[in-house]
């Protein structure tokens, strides 16, 4: 048996710890505005809801863009923090005494958000009831200057905190304020949001947890969900100051009326789904017409945890892919939530997904089949499309255009006349599969689209006729295989379960070389 001595040793953490919380943290630097929103909320919510020292309804954040467009403030009047703890809690770094299942923000880092882009990071607080305020500055460019490859590990991650980090108390003017606020100085390559009112309005109405639009029709609808999940939407006011002009308030976006790639429309209706185990729901708009929403503001079905972001739209994007690639497209033909329970998921560190927990695993699970039947009802509203009369009179017309453009072509003209000919085919097929369902009047329009095509397909193969010039008519042959088969590919991904579809694929590719 071998005796062994302990040895006593002291840990170094050096710069380059700070340099992975701060500028590795978040890939988008526009975050840090994320997080200090994210924390004024948290305070917020315990001034009202455990210090009762504000009347729900009144929180607010304040955000104020300086004339200068150098500085950047965010204030709230939450519980704000006492001279007692406030410098040993604003240094700490990757501590804090939130809870993590009922805070937004709970480990201790994002306070640090806005060093990448300032040069200076000041923190100013106070608790109810004090005379004093608290004021913790951050020389932030010193503190990328020591956390730069060649600096940081000649100095320790206490070291720079120490070196970098003044801390002071001063008299407040009232003994009932209680706030805290950030105030981001002399910025270094920061996000265009600091600089651009509109673009800090945009990000802001999407990630933080604001009250929807008055023009937003099915309010009642998402609230009567959100009771039915005992999971409310909460909400915040916050209001955007840019420079001498009177402050605005921020709203989501969501509305009644929205542009697809060529046309207005307006929803028909909002649809919403809760969980059987009452820890997340979600809602979304339904429409008549088929398409991608283009305004980046609402599109896509975002995930939201106490009513702020997580992520963009990517991580449902990424759900939609598992049903097949050529449904990730449908990801952007909606607008809508998902609300998660705080005490279900546990947001990553970037807070642009979550811990691989097992209730994460059965949630996505359970929520891929949500997302299966909206990619059928996507698909079904996208076929409807392609049958509706509007949308094969301009297939007719664009293949009559075709057909004139034809007769002025001298060169492959054959190429192209077999290849309207295989077009006209598939449209007289969707024409046929649009006459089963469609009333007299509307039968008729397409008997007569029907007939009109028969006539300019007729002299699509006219001139193939008269053509002599040489065609590789096995190229063509092989490329309208290719297209019919990426047509039965698309139909069988859509239709059958992705065990089979994929099987099915495999097939066509051994078989027919599909690529």
């Amino acid at each position: 048996m071998t005796n062994s001595n302990q040895i006593k040793f002291v840990p170094y953490l050096g710069g380059f710890v700070l340099e992975t919380l701060t500028v590795g943290m978040y890939g988008e630097s526009r975050n840090a505005i994320r997080e200090y929103i994210q924390n004024g909320f948290d305070s917020i919510e315990r001034a009202i809801n455990d210090h009762k020292i504000l009347k729900p309804g009144k929180g607010l954040i304040q955000i104020i863009m300086d004339v200068d467009e150098e500085t950047l403030i965010i204030r709230d009047n939450g519980t704000g923090l006492p001279t007692s703890n406030a410098a040993a809690t604003l240094t700490s770094i990757g501590a804090s005494a939130k809870d993590y299942k009922s805070n937004a923000g709970f480990r201790g880092i994002g306070r640090l958000a806005g060093i990448v882009f300032s040069k200076r990071v000041t923190f100013t607080t106070k608790a109810r009831g004090e005379s004093e305020q608290t004021i913790v500055t951050f020389k932030a460019a010193e503190m990328r200057e020591g956390m730069k490859p060649e600096n940081g590990s000649n100095i320790s991650a206490e070291e720079l905190i120490r070196k970098c980090v003044e801390v002071s108390v001063t008299l407040a003017n009232n003994r009932r304020d209680h706030f805290f606020e950030v105030k981001l100085e002399g910025f270094d390559n920061p996000p265009q949001e600091c600089k651009d009112y509109k673009l800090l309005e945009q990000f802001v109405s999407q990630v933080a947890p604001v009250p929807y639009s008055d023009k937003f029709p099915f309010r009642a609808d998402l609230t009567a969900a959100a009771k039915e999940c005992q999971l409310p939407i909460e909400e915040v006011m916050i209001t955007i100051q840019d420079g001498a002009n009177a402050p605005v308030e921020v709203r989501k976006v969501y509305e009644d009326e929205y542009k697809l790639k060529t046309i207005w429309i307006r929803l028909t209706g909002c649809k919403t789904y809760v969980s059987p185990d009452h820890n997340w729901w979600f809602w979304y708009g339904t429409k008549d017409e088929s398409g991608a929403y283009t305004d980046p503001r609402v599109k896509g079905l975002r995930v939201r945890m106490k009513n702020i972001q997580i992520d963009g739209t990517e991580l449902v994007r990424e759900i939609f892919k598992t049903l097949g690639p050529s449904f990730i497209r449908f990801q952007d033909w909606y607008v809508g939530e998902i609300f998660v329970s705080p005490s279900f998921l546990i947001p990553n560190a970037r807070r642009d997904g979550f811990e691989e927990t097992k209730e994460w695993k059965r949630m996505r699970k359970a929520f891929e089949e949500r997302i299966r039947e909206l990619k059928s009802e996507a698909y079904e509203l996208s076929r409807g499309g392609q049958l509706s009369l509007d949308a094969l009179e301009a297939k007719v017309e664009e293949q009559r255009n075709e057909i004139a453009r034809l007769s002025q072509t001298r060169s492959k003209k054959v190429e192209k006349a077999i290849t309207l000919s295989f077009e006209i085919t598939k449209t007289q097929k969707a024409i046929a599969r649009a006459a089963k369902d469609a009333d007299l009047p509307t039968a008729a329009s397409l008997q007569a689209l029907g007939a009109e095509l028969a006539h300019i397909q007729t002299e699509a193969i006219r001139k193939i006729g008269a053509s002599k010039p040489p065609v590789d008519v096995e190229r063509i042959q092989q490329e309208v295989r290719d297209e019919l088969l990426k047509e039965l590919v698309a139909t069988f991904e859509s239709e059958l379960p992705p065990t089979c579809a994929v099987a099915v694929r495999h097939i066509l590719r051994k078989q027919y070389g599909l690529k």
